[in-house]
């Protein structure tokens, strides 16, 4: 006996009403405008914020080399020298917010040119040498001194700026190691730390915008949560990539690629 199919095709029956596709239509619509509203305001926001800090930043350096002429191991030139720290560390975070917003809007065009990795290492680690030290982390570079890469300068800086502070943040008082190798046609750069780790259900989670090592937000260092998610994008965009070795309490190891020079 033959039994009549008369039964409908689920995959039609899982389609919306044309009235429910079009109202889901304009949800995504508004989700899209108010996401492009909120990268132009963090784009003004941070113009704002970091524009006034520059002829502060020329001030401080001015005062600064002053008092080192006079009296370099005074009170006043330890204490400038540390603001300085922190007015540069304050313009870092404002770019890193106009950084993204231009990601976002497909305005960040990188120029390739020939950049030696262990000088760039070098003076990022000196620039979070006082965060690293107030943390109670050491921070080890090893670099050889003939790895060049084919990458910009500034968006490398930035890499290495967010992976350090990254392990400085997370890294529990741990030492800290910045290490770079030659792997055929690339460069590995490797930002290792022994803190405490991150769960595997969060790795992937955490290259994403806004998102954080630590679930719990209240437990979280102070930050935008944009820096690993921009580590990604400006190392993809730069021909190359980023991945992470981590389990909870032993640590994090992030790993970049990038092409070298040829």
């Amino acid at each position: 006996m033959r039994l009549r199919a008369d039964m409908s095709d689920p995959a039609e029956a899982a389609l919306p009403a044309p009235d429910e596709a079009a109202a889901l239509r304009r949800e995504v619509e508004t989700l899209r405008r108010a996401l492009a509203e909120r990268d132009a305001f963090l784009a003004g926001v941070a113009h704002e914020l970091r524009n006034p800090m520059t002829p502060i930043l020329g001030q401080v350096e001015r005062l600064l080399a002053t008092s080192e002429r006079e009296a370099p191991e005074g009170r006043v030139a330890q204490g400038l020298a540390q603001l300085r720290w922190l007015v540069e560390r304050y313009v870092r975070r404002a770019t890193t917010l106009l950084d993204v917003s231009r990601v976002q809007a497909g305005q960040l065009a990188l120029l390739a040119a020939p950049v030696p990795l262990a000088e760039v290492a070098a003076e990022v680690v000196a620039s979070l040498s006082p965060m690293a030290a107030h943390a109670g982390s050491a921070i080890t570079v090893s670099v050889p001194d003939d790895l060049v890469l084919s990458c910009e300068r500034l968006a490398l800086d930035q890499i290495l700026d967010n992976l350090v502070t990254n392990a400085i943040k997370y890294g529990d008082g741990s030492a800290i190691t910045v290490s770079g190798l030659r792997d055929g046609a690339v460069a590995r750069i490797r930002v290792s730390d022994r803190g405490i780790g991150i769960r595997q259900a969060d790795q992937a989670r955490i290259f994403e915008r806004f998102e954080r090592a630590v679930g719990d937000p209240s437990l979280a260092p102070a930050g935008f949560g944009v820096g690993l998610w921009l580590v990604r994008r400006l190392a993809e965009a730069m021909g190359g990539g980023v991945s992470l070795d981590s389990r909870p309490g032993e640590g994090a190891t992030f790993t970049v690629t990038l092409p070298l020079h040829a």
